[in-house]
């Protein structure tokens, strides 16, 4: 935990108008209530105060962004779907469920984040009922997404085996398709996400976010994010190979 003289220098370099609203909120709306009832390290008012999306973010950023996302989560989510994000399981709400070949199932949820560093809300693939893929990100009312952590939590030999089952898909890449389908349906303008150098575990992870955000299209944006497209061209079908074409086409229909 930060010291106290630490925090007075945070406290009152904050927009005071903004921080007041934010405490304010902390005390009154959906998000912050239902994100204390949880086991939580420290209650979402301190969360500005730790670090949060990624190295490089300022306190009044953390700030504006965590306002925005309480406002989406009062205005955007129903109440049922709320209590399915915040039980304490952590089930979230299903979105999705598919099947490939061999009869090989996976399901698609959004719920509260399970790493409270990484983001607010995280899309997860399960298969077999056990967690195999996820990611954590943020979205505001104002119109942005922060993608701050990816994990896969299975082994290399279960992702290899729902690539091949899902015609090619890969997990990593499929979480991507939902992630802009939600910005879509939300109609988010931007979507953000964190450089390997930015990272709030500092390079204690497996994943190459940089490589990854590239293979989607994104750009550098500036020293922490990416900025990826939010309408993803889709391959024309004549710049594939004529025998992997049907699968293709399978793989498309999935997305």
């Amino acid at each position: 935990m930060k010291s106290r003289l630490t925090l007075f220098f945070i406290k009152i370099s904050l927009n005071k108008s903004n921080y007041a609203d934010f405490k304010k909120k902390c005390k009154l709306s959906v998000y912050p209530l239902s994100y204390d009832k949880l086991e939580r390290p420290y209650p979402l008012s301190e969360k500005i105060f730790h670090k949060y999306l990624n190295e490089k973010i300022s306190y009044n950023k953390k700030l504006s962004i965590l306002n925005s996302h309480i406002d989406f989560i009062d205005q955007k989510i129903n109440a049922n779907a709320v209590d399915k994000l915040y039980s304490p399981t952590l089930d979230g709400v299903i979105l999705a469920e598919m099947e490939g070949k061999n009869d090989t199932k996976i399901s698609l949820y959004l719920s509260s984040a399970f790493y409270p560093r990484e983001g607010d809300l995280r899309v997860i693939m399960r298969f077999d009922e056990k967690l195999v893929f996820s990611m954590h990100f943020t979205i505001t009312l104002s119109g942005d997404i922060y993608i701050a952590g990816v994990q896969g939590h299975t082994s290399r030999e279960v992702l290899k085996k729902l690539t091949k089952d899902f015609y090619g898909f890969r997990p990593s890449n499929l979480m991507m398709a939902l992630i802009l389908e939600i910005a879509k349906f939300f109609k988010v303008e931007n979507i953000y996400a964190v450089k390997n150098k930015a990272h709030v575990k500092l390079g204690k992870f497996d994943f190459d976010y940089d490589k990854f955000w590239q293979e989607v299209n994104g750009v550098s944006y500036n020293k922490a994010w990416f900025k990826l497209p939010i309408n993803q061209s889709p391959k024309s079908i004549e710049d594939i190979k004529s025998n992997k074409r049907s699968e293709f086409k399978k793989r498309e229909a999935i997305r």
